[in-house]
């Protein structure tokens, strides 16, 4: 690096380190010639005395340089001296699939098919090229919002093996790759071709259904020999959503031995295109809008109060009033239903409804009990209870005297509407009387006394008054002086009765 600040190399400033490797850095860098903003893979200073970790920079940039494909960055520099080592490319900001599995998987899955087909595009551009990429998993590929893709990283590419180089091949000392991704034949040291391409796609594919890989290991030899022996299993066991036919793509697709995969990545894209990935379509999620989500907290805030302080706020920030709560109607009790007349021989009858108050009562008077209605030949009429022949007791002998004159038609009651009419209220059945044990004698008729009727009397004459004059008083006996007269208007006194007690004694 050059210049004080360390930020410029060449003519190039560096504004953003974006990833960190073993060996390279990648940085957001200006160019200060051009305006342009290119994407620089810069080689660390303490591999700079390492010739392979130079050599390996110029081998990728070499066969990057290869290609020429809208789905893979184009490369635009190298640089590489005992100073400094790196080289330039197109830059696309946007994230790795690895990021897009941890924050937002359904936008994975949203634009999945696209994706899918745009990657093995630049894989077939690639294999093409006659050159395998070794490499392919989440963190090489990069997505945007509106499903562009480029395929990068091509530090471990190498060329594809025909059928003299396979002939030929010596088994490799070391083992080039990402354990998680691998195909068998690159564990193994195998000469690899375009469907070592497919495995690590496969694994990939799998892994953006699922949201996990398909073989673990608790340590890195176990994962390998995972990937060597054991059957994948299917993607719908992780994800019930995945459909039967995208289960046996990704099966073939992880074929230990590469004859049984799908002999060129053609051939897979012909067989994915006619497949749904997914049972239900899965959909973007809305999201609110920085105003709803104020909106929706102020609301959680404020409640549902309607006093003039929440209204006050409410204008302020532009949110709108709870709308007013409906009153619900009172219930409504259903009148119950007359008892009907023919009821069910043996049925309990039905308890009577209650009394409702009557115009006119004081509250907590209790309502007057209506005499229960019976049928009768002329409409329904009172019940009267029966009287027991013979004489009532302080009463007169006999009991027909009780029963109404016949010649009396029958009346309901006045306060009370006559049975079948509306508002009445139907009369509990009364049980007949128990027949006598013993058969009882009739009544004795009485015989009715007629009596004559009075004689009218007869007026008599006026009689004219004569006045009567005091009587003189009576001499007393036994030389007594007699009791003066009475004066008019003085009453009885005991003097009236002077004589009587000389009566001779009764024998």
């Amino acid at each position: 690096m050059s210049t004080t600040d360390n930020l410029t190399i060449g003519h190039y400033k560096l504004v953003n380190c974006i990833a960190t490797g073993q060996a390279t850095q990648i940085w957001e860098a200006l160019d200060n010639e051009t305006t342009r903003r290119v994407a620089m893979k810069l080689l660390l200073p303490e591999k700079l005395k390492e010739s392979e970790s130079i050599a390996s920079l110029k081998a990728e940039f070499k066969v990057a340089s290869c290609f020429d494909h809208p789905n893979i960055p184009k490369y635009l520099e190298i640089v590489a001296n005992k100073k400094t080592a790196y080289f330039t490319m197109e830059l696309f900001n946007a994230p790795n699939l690895k990021t897009w599995l941890y924050n937002d998987i359904r936008g994975v899955h949203i634009r999945l098919k696209r994706l899918i087909e745009l990657v093995s595009m630049a894989l077939e551009h690639i294999h093409e090229q006659g050159w395998v990429h070794r490499d392919i998993k989440p963190d090489n590929i990069l997505m945007n919002k509106s499903s562009e893709v480029r395929v990068i990283d091509f530090s471990l590419a190498c060329r594809a093996a025909g059928g003299l180089s396979k002939m030929l091949h010596r088994k490799q000392a070391t083992v080039q790759g990402t354990r998680t991704y691998m195909a068998p034949e690159q564990i193994l040291g195998k000469p690899l071709t375009s469907q070592t391409d497919i495995y690590n796609l496969g694994v990939t594919l799998f892994e953006l259904l699922t949201g996990q890989t398909p073989f673990k290991g608790s340590t890195p030899k176990d994962l390998l020999l995972r990937h060597l022996g054991e059957a994948p299993p299917a993607a719908s066991e992780f994800n019930p959503n995945v459909t039967p036919q995208m289960d046996l793509i990704v099966q073939r697709m992880l074929a230990k031995k590469p004859e049984q995969r799908h002999k060129k990545i053609a051939e897979f894209m012909a067989e994915f295109r006619n497949v749904a990935l997914f049972k239900e379509e899965v959909t973007e999620k809305v999201e609110m809008s920085e105003k709803e989500k104020a909106e929706q907290e102020l609301k959680n805030i404020l409640g549902e109060r309607l006093d003039s302080r929440t209204d006050a706020l409410r204008t302020k920030f532009g949110v709108a009033a709870p709308p007013p709560k409906k009153k619900k109607p009172p219930a409504v009790t259903p009148a119950a239903p007359a008892a009907s007349q023919s009821a069910a021989p043996g049925a309990r009858p039905a308890p009577p409804p209650p009394m409702m108050p009557m115009p006119g009562m004081y509250p907590g008077q209790m309502p007057m009990m209506p005499y229960p209605m019976m049928p009768g030949p002329q409409g329904p009429v009172p019940w009267v209870a029966p009287m027991p022949a013979g004489p009532m007791p302080g009463g007169p002998p006999g009991g027909p005297w009780m029963a109404p004159p016949a010649t009396m038609p029958p009346q309901p009651f006045p306060s009370q509407p006559a049975a079948g009419a509306p508002g009445s209220i139907p009369a509990p059945p009364v049980a007949p009387p128990p027949p006598p044990s013993k058969p009882v004698p009739p009544p004795t008729a009485v015989p009715v006394v007629k009596v004559p009727p009075p004689a009218r009397p007869v007026p008599a004459a006026p009689v004219q008054a004569k006045p009567v004059s005091p009587p003189s008083p009576k001499p007393s006996p036994k030389g007594r002086p007699a009791a003066p007269p009475p004066k008019p208007g003085e009453g009885f006194k005991i003097e009236d009765l002077a004589g009587f007690d000389e009566l001779p004694p009764v024998s």
